[in-house]
């Protein structure tokens, strides 16, 4: 019995499942209330960022699509628009490891910034791309400047925590 539960404690999908689970429950419940400068602010996309920004390019696709998914089956938007975007900005995110060999703490918050931004921008383009009305407007560029904001005071404990959710462990002998 504790040999499984450590086996299940190992994988690296369910410990990100449940981190998902955790953040989209912060999510829909204080944050939604929370709306400064009128704004709600976007946890499930700071989750696919620090994926991103935790595990590299192929670690944030899949992080971010995940994360998305999971906001997906929250909401009234087509099912995969917020994960295919996600999943864009969990890349982009981890795209941030290409460039140097270790990303020190300012350049990781300012891939955050700029992945969360281009995450607020792109996720009203797709809506409209899929035939929605009325979702991208001219308030866009300052709703994304504030979940940016946000996201980026946010990233580095958050990227911790799907560093441990994501990142597999060496094996102890």
């Amino acid at each position: 019995m504790i040999e499984r539960l450590v086996l299940l404690s190992e994988n690296r999908s369910l410990r990100f499942f449940l981190v998902g689970i955790l953040f989209l429950a912060v999510q829909t419940t204080i944050v939604n209330d929370m709306r400064p400068f009128g704004v709600s602010l976007e946890l499930m996309l700071l989750v696919a960022v620090s994926a991103g920004l935790a595990g590299g390019q192929a670690t944030g696709i899949v992080g971010g699509f995940a994360a998305g998914l999971l906001y997906d089956m929250v909401l009234t938007t087509p099912l995969g628009l917020c994960a295919g975007v996600f999943g864009i900005v969990g890349y982009l995110a981890g795209y941030v490891h290409a460039f140097v060999h270790r990303p020190t703490w300012w350049s990781r918050l300012a891939m955050g910034a700029t992945a969360s931004f281009v995450g607020v921008v792109l996720v009203p383009l797709a809506a409209t791309f899929t035939g929605s009305e009325g979702v991208l407007t001219s308030r866009v560029p300052f709703i994304a400047l504030v979940v940016a904001v946000s996201n980026t005071l946010l990233c580095l404990p958050t990227e911790r925590v799907c560093r441990w959710a994501l990142v597999p462990r060496p094996a102890v002998v």
